[in-house]
């Protein structure tokens, strides 16, 4: 049965629909990219074993992933503010999906290894937060910080079923029936979730952002947290110093983060830890992240956007401080879960700061350009910290470098306090 606007049951329902919206994002997230970054590195020993291929020859194809979603993003953005996002994720979700499958025919060539991760990224990319935060930003505005962070807590769930999961799969059969089995699992979730349930905004449903009923007059409401005078093209975003501290900001906090996720089991074996002490540290980082994503998205619904995010940012430092001394399983764990709350916090304050400063219409392209910023920060970081290793033999020099970029992004938010209107009466978008 087919809803109307005005027979649909969001419009006599209880709950908004922009928080079952919510929920829809958030299960088609936890089917979405991660199911690469937590699941990659289980594939690197059969691989190896299979074709006789260096554990760094595989790797190399995780850094290809991420140039992918670098170069890509700002097309998908773009995509997104053209056809919609629902039309991006549903074509992303069918080649994610089919990238998957194909790795059941994977030959001995490592150059066929790397084609198949990148037609599996060109479609994960369709199912990054771009498309999902553009979503959503349009049915909240008032409590949109923590509908966005709701939102982005798929991810933790997708990095904690996933890798167990990977690991029967190569149990009960091999590696090739667990790549299939990552496939089906993006067709079965994602396919029918975007396909049946997936309202691109509250418009379509005669509703307005925050759950108020289009009537025709526009009541007005007080705006605490002050929204953009006026949407912003991408050029002329890219002509404002935000922009530019946002993606510096980004990109340093992503190479920092996602350098330290990548290398922290090493990391801290390397300093005296079992590799189940390692593993809990693991755990608790992802915990945090869920933490991080929740906490960043109350707090900006109240207070400064860019104090809360200078705030994230500077406890990664402590983290990083703490990996200095991380023999200690105290310090350890206190490490994981910074560098936790750190991402969690990032990848939520990412759409937030843009909508708040450069409005919704150009809001996919805005934030496809500078997710590019944040993936390019994930390729440098983990290949900066494998580089030093290799050469001293030791993480303690990349982690010291790490630090001044740390707080160098941490600054780079505190300039983002200029708002870009004053609080005022508006009338309802």
């Amino acid at each position: 049965m087919a809803f109307t606007a005005a027979t649909h049951p969001a419009r006599s329902a209880r709950i908004f629909y922009g928080w079952w919206m919510v929920v829809v994002s958030s299960l088609a997230m936890a089917a979405g990219p991660i199911l690469i970054t937590s699941t990659f590195g289980i594939f690197i020993k059969p691989l190896a074993d299979t074709f006789g291929w260096s554990r760094s020859e595989i790797s190399f194809g995780f850094s290809l992933v991420a140039c992918m979603a670098s170069f890509c993003a700002p097309v998908v953005g773009s995509l997104v503010d053209r056809f919609g996002p629902r039309k991006v994720m549903l074509c992303g979700a069918v080649v994610f999906g089919s990238g998957f499958v194909s790795f059941w025919f994977l030959s001995a060539s490592l150059w066929h290894f790397y084609a198949l991760y990148l037609l599996t990224a060109l479609g994960g990319v369709c199912l990054t937060s771009i498309p999902f935060a553009a979503t959503i930003s349009r049915w909240f505005v008032r409590q949109r910080g923590i509908a966005l962070g709701v939102m982005g807590t798929g991810v933790f769930v997708g990095g904690i079923y996933a890798p167990p999961l990977v690991t029967y799969v190569m149990t009960q059969a091999d590696w090739r029936w667990a790549y299939v089995t990552l496939g089906v699992l993006v067709w079965v979730i994602v396919l029918p979730v975007i396909g049946f349930f997936f309202v691109e905004s509250p418009q379509q449903l005669g509703l307005a952002p925050d759950g108020r009923v289009e009537t025709g007059e526009a009541r007005p409401r007080v705006t605490f947290q002050a929204q953009p005078s006026r949407d912003y093209t991408l050029n002329e975003a890219r002509a404002t110093l935000a922009f530019w501290c946002m993606a510096a900001s980004f990109a340093l906090l992503s190479g920092t983060l996602h350098g330290c996720i990548t290398h922290l089991a090493p990391l801290l074996t390397d300093k005296g830890l079992t590799p189940q002490q390692a593993a809990a540290a693991l755990m608790l980082l992802s915990a945090m992240g869920v933490l991080g994503r929740l906490t960043a998205g109350y707090l900006v619904d109240r207070f400064p956007a860019h104090l809360v995010a200078f705030a994230h940012f500077m406890a990664v430092t402590i983290g990083l401080c703490a990996a200095l001394g991380a023999a200690n399983h105290g310090l350890a764990l206190l490490f994981a879960a910074m560098v936790g709350l750190g991402f969690g916090a990032e990848s939520d304050l990412m759409p937030y700061l843009i909508g708040r400063h450069f409005g919704l219409a150009a809001f996919g392209t805005i934030f496809g350009w500078l997710y590019g910023a944040f993936a390019f920060g994930a390729v440098l970081g983990p290949l900066l910290m494998g580089w030093i290793f290799d050469t001293t033999g030791s993480y303690q020099l990349a982690v010291i470098v790490l630090l001044p970029a740390t707080v160098l992004g941490a600054a780079l938010m505190l300039p983002l306090g200029k708002r870009p209107s004053t609080p005022s009466t508006n009338p309802l978008p």
